[in-house]
């Protein structure tokens, strides 16, 4: 029953059926989503917070109710949220008496209507609807799909830190008798999302009594474990804990420990799933504990790894961000310092998070860069790489912002980007580039279902040019791109209006001030960003119709297009011509231009629509996860030789096995895309064992970022050991891969993923 990796989870639904009685008379009591959602955080914490394990040095594991609060997937979902195929399973499979499974029941019908996903759901406007049908894209094909999230809050750990739970307070206190002292309070309470809010100031304070709840309820557990303990080391650990756990209560963090618990315990009750630039708000208490003598680098090594574990163990697998270096820290020497420690335990702690994210300068500290590269070289495919001399000034433009605004940029789950603690762009929004050409080639039609789903253009046969056909390919991108932003717009509206994500919105910037939940105007910087797909495969395929069809003409529409509908099944000469022609990844003009022009017509028509929208920005992102693999189920054959349902690319690597050139052409083919109008793109580049250690490798990747590359995502594996491992797991459990925007296990993803990442060049 448990995702999360805890010991003895939770046997029953116990907490469930408490959570939904207190929501229940919270609702009854009160109209304002304030003190409902106080309510439920009372009801969800302590109780799903769960025992100190063994090797931790930090309290806090959590195990997420079935049904609960949340922010999105990973933190059980968004809003008030049920997992209702696992509430089932327990109602047909779960022993429990009479009662108990009558709870259940109500479970069930309780929170089929009320949950926060279904209210948004069932409320979509019916023009975005018509365009962009709902999660539809699990069992049947579509071009584009809404996602209902709110993904990436990062708050800011360094004020936490700075301020303590006491000058949250004081200052919540501040504008709270500056609200109640208003005319307008006077007179009547302001409406949600109206004016200052004093009832949202009231309830802030509450959920920070919530928050004093959860260090308490650790306090005597860590002092029986130090009393129990069979090593005077673990005595002393679980003695400290106890002490740094009563201490933040009531005092700022004046030493690493605290510091760590205290954002560990915050964040978790938000709950989000990204943990901002640790170097700067622990840097300066690791500096201060060392210096001092208080610790050593083993025990500041030691609590660092526990932190790790405490990420990984909320299984977030495209989340979990730790990021450290770049530009714009507040005190770069002791964040560099720090940077070290966070390396080795990175080196340190095996597992597939968190995401641990360098972001580097040509200015980053030689052992820093070293530090990293021994990481990567054993296989941990961390650090992901993010080269700020590229990014920065790319993201000012972007995001049309300033230097010192673009110097706090975050990337968040798979490598989408906003700005610490100011702005927020979930994505919440997909879009098939590839899928969306099969549909201009036939008019709008589409081939697997047979049915029209976008509207009804030209196809490939009655455009004179290879020029008109790129326009009617990129009228219908242009149809599912401005839903989907009126889409990001009606979703941060419609959960704005139910829930305030109080513990978010205590730490965003300005969002105190206004006395406004954070997507009720308390976010100073609302954006959005939408998540592209195959785009490198349509590239490919453009190439292919530009040369096969409209240059060469050595095939007709008719002969490419029933190619396509056959799946080459007795067109093997005709799919052998497709695969001949250049392929994105090889420095070949004819391809690269091609891929070019399409990432930037996506990347300019995407950021048209944040001000016709009312958003501050709305930008693409080509990130990618396994969905390159997933989605790709329902694309049929497509021109660039790729058969009916196998992966497309992932991001903006070549397509698998189609660079043949080398590592200098692949590289040399990534550098000619613009990094200054996008949320974020990333390179995964896998090598060989020999190949990494050989020098010449490394001033390869550094000449790449030299040249404008912005990322890189390293995998070092040989490619028998991933056919050693399809075909003995169980030898290979520990073996990591980087699939896209997340880090696996190999031997846990699907059959078909497997194969894609095998496929995949190795140099």
């Amino acid at each position: 029953m448990n995702r999360w990796k805890v010991k003895n989870p939770r046997k029953d639904l116990s907490f469930e059926i408490a959570f939904t009685k207190a929501f229940r008379e919270a609702k009854r009591n009160h109209s304002h989503p304030a003190r409902i959602e106080l309510e439920c955080l009372k009801a969800q914490y302590p109780a799903i917070l769960m025992p100190i394990e063994d090797e931790d040095v930090l309290a806090g594991r959590i195990q997420f109710g079935l049904i609960g609060y949340g922010i999105q997937g990973q933190t059980g979902g968004t809003g008030y949220y049920i997992d209702e195929p696992r509430v089932t399973e327990a109602l047909e499979f779960q022993a429990g008496n009479a009662k108990y499974r009558e709870d259940l029941h109500d479970l069930l019908t309780f929170w089929k209507a009320r949950n926060t996903y279904e209210i948004v759901f069932r409320n979509t406007p019916e023009d975005i609807r018509a365009v962009i049908p709902t999660e539809q894209w699990k069992t049947q094909p579509v071009p584009a799909s809404p996602i209902i999230r709110m993904a990436g809050a990062y708050i800011d750990f360094d004020k936490l830190v700075r301020i303590g739970i006491p000058g949250l307070e004081k200052e919540i206190r501040d504008e709270l008798e500056a609200a109640r002292a208003a005319p307008s309070a006077r007179a009547a309470p302001a409406a949600p999302g109206e004016g200052k809010d004093p009832v949202i100031y009231e309830c802030m304070l509450g959920s920070l009594e919530v928050l004093k709840d959860c260090c308490r309820h650790y306090i005597p557990e860590a002092q029986e474990k130090a009393r129990t303990a069979a090593s005077e080391g673990r005595r002393k650990e679980m003695a400290d804990l106890a002490e740094a756990l009563g201490k933040i209560v009531d005092h700022a963090p004046t030493t690493m420990l605290e510091g760590l618990q205290l954002c560990w315990l915050y964040a978790m009750m938000c709950p989000l799933i990204e943990f901002g630039r640790l170097d700067e708000y622990i840097g300066d208490l690791y500096v201060r504990d060392l210096d001092s003598g208080k610790i050593g680098e083993a025990q500041a090594l030691k609590m660092v790894q526990s932190y790790f574990r405490l990420i990984d163990s909320l299984d977030c697998e495209t989340d979990g961000r730790v990021i450290v270096g770049g530009y714009g820290r507040r005190n770069p020497e002791n964040a560099d310092r720090f940077c070290l420690v966070a390396c080795e335990a990175c080196r340190t702690v095996r597992e597939i998070l968190p995401q641990f994210t360098l972001r580097f300068t040509s200015s980053t500290p030689k052992a820093v860069w070293e530090s990293a590269m021994r990481c990567i070289g054993e296989g941990r495919t961390f650090p992901l790489l993010y080269n700020d001399e590229v990014l920065v000034p790319g993201l000012m433009k972007a995001f049309d912002v300033d230097r010192a605004r673009a110097e706090t940029y975050m990337p968040l789950g798979c490598g989408e980007i906003e700005f610490d603690h100011y702005s927020f762009g979930s994505p919440n929004g997909s879009i098939g580039t590839l899928k969306i050409l099969e549909l201009a080639l036939r008019c709008g039609l589409d081939p697997v279902s047979d049915r029209y789903l976008s509207f009804k253009t030209k196809g490939l046969g009655d455009c004179a040019t290879y020029e008109e056909f790129v326009e009617v390919y990129k009228s219908h991108l242009r149809r599912f791109i401005e839903a989907q932003a009126k889409y990001e717009v009606y979703l941060y509206d419609a959960i704005g209006k139910i829930h305030p994500f109080m513990m978010v919105t205590m730490l965003y910037d300005g969002a105190i001030q206004k006395g406004k939940g954070i997507f009720a105007g308390g976010c100073e910087y609302l954006a959005g960003t939408v998540e592209l797909y195959g785009n490198v495969d349509a590239a490919n395929s453009l190439a292919a119709i530009k040369k096969l069809v409209f240059e060469d003409k050595k095939l007709t529409p008719d002969q490419l297009v029933t190619a396509l509908d056959n799946n080459f099944v007795g067109y093997e000469k005709e799919r052998k011509m497709m695969m001949d022609v250049p392929k994105y990844g090889n420095d070949e003009a004819y391809v690269d231009d091609i891929m070019a022009d399409l990432h930037n017509y996506l990347c300019e028509t995407i950021k048209e629509q944040g001000p016709k929208v009312g958003l501050k920005s709305y930008l693409c992102v080509n990130i990618n996860n396994a969905q390159n693999t997933t989605l790709g189920r329902w694309v049929g054959a497509t021109p660039d030789g790729r058969k009916a349902g196998t992966p497309m690319s992932n991001a903006n690597s070549p397509a698998s096995g189609t660079d043949k050139r080398g590592l200098t052409a692949m590289l040399n083919s990534i550098v000619k895309l613009s990094h200054d109008n996008h949320a974020g793109m990333v390179q995964n580049m896998r090598f060989t064992k020999d190949t990494w250690d050989n020098p010449k490798t490394r001033l390869l990747i550094e000449d790449y970022f030299s040249r404008g590359g912005a990322h890189a995502m390293i995998t070092v594996v040989g490619k028998q050991d991933l056919a050693n491992a399809m075909e003995r797991p169980e030898e290979y459990r520990d073996l990591i891969v980087r699939i896209g925007g997340l880090s696996a296990r190999y031997v846990l993803l699907k059959k078909d993923v497997q194969q894609e990442i095998y496929n995949r060049v190795s140099y």
